[in-house]
């Protein structure tokens, strides 16, 4: 991190006496640099700020945090579904998908039927049933056909900077190869709906900068239940489907 950098943590403890958090630098050649030390109590409440401060290193960071209730409104991201992976079609048809999402959010929730946790079986099912609402664009299914047996490199950040070290999806890899038609299934991510998250779907690339193929928010204040979003890219030339639901949860 540089002077004014920000990284969202989005990380949730639970303790039931203290809780101490410690912040360093990392040094290659040597002992890594600590930089200060902040001990929270399962008594406090709210929310606020606190400061890492070490003379000795010069260091000042400051870290926000919350104190969340037993039950909180939790993400928990399902799958995604490559329509068209990157560079397989054209902006307009790509332009064309992204006015569907709306259709293909509907076709996606008739099959979900207001199921408030469903199986992966039936969110795949919804990821297809939006699917074909796409396929229905004259020539989108022509064109992914033309593009070749090329994947996507696919990972996810919190960010809309670039870099396979800034992605929480997928671990321990760098990323995941997708072709189209293909779903993949996020296990276990769940985050805190404490505040809006915005989630960015990328492409790596060895030789040049990773392709950015596209970003969808996720707000704080949707009701609980499994939503479909259209993820799309008209400079890159891809359509993404992916599911998440939002429930209340004990963390």
């Amino acid at each position: 991190m540089n002077t004014g950098n920000e990284a969202f943590l989005n990380t949730t403890f639970s303790f039931n006496s203290q809780l101490k958090i410690e912040l360093w630098e990392y040094d290659s050649t040597s002992a890594d640099d600590y930089m200060g030390a902040y001990t929270f109590t399962a008594s406090g409440s709210g929310s606020g700020k606190v400061k890492f401060a070490n003379p000795e290193e010069g260091n000042d960071y400051d870290l926000n945090y919350e104190y969340l209730a037993t039950k909180i409104k939790t993400v928990r991201l399902h799958s995604a579904k490559c329509v068209a992976m990157s560079s397989s079609v054209d902006g307009n048809l790509v332009n064309q998908a992204a006015g569907l999402a709306n259709s293909v959010s509907g076709a996606a929730g008739s099959v979900l039927s207001n199921v408030p946790n469903p199986q992966a079986q039936l969110v795949g099912q919804a990821l297809n049933a939006g699917a074909k609402v796409l396929e229905k664009i004259p020539g989108l299914v022509e064109a992914i056909g033309k593009s070749g047996n090329y994947p996507d490199q696919l990972y996810l950040t919190f960010t809309n900077q670039p870099g396979v070290d800034k992605r929480f999806w997928p671990q321990p890899g760098k990323y995941y190869e997708i072709l189209p038609g293909q779903i993949v299934r996020f296990d276990q991510l769940r985050f805190p709906l404490t505040q809006p998250l915005d989630i960015s779907l990328w492409e790596y690339d060895y030789s040049s900068g990773d392709d950015h193929l596209g970003t969808f928010a996720i707000e704080t204040d949707l009701s609980e239940g499994t939503y479909v979003e259209t993820v799309t890219s008209s400079s890159e030339g891809s359509i993404y489907l992916v599911a998440y639901t939002v429930t209340l949860e004990e963390w």
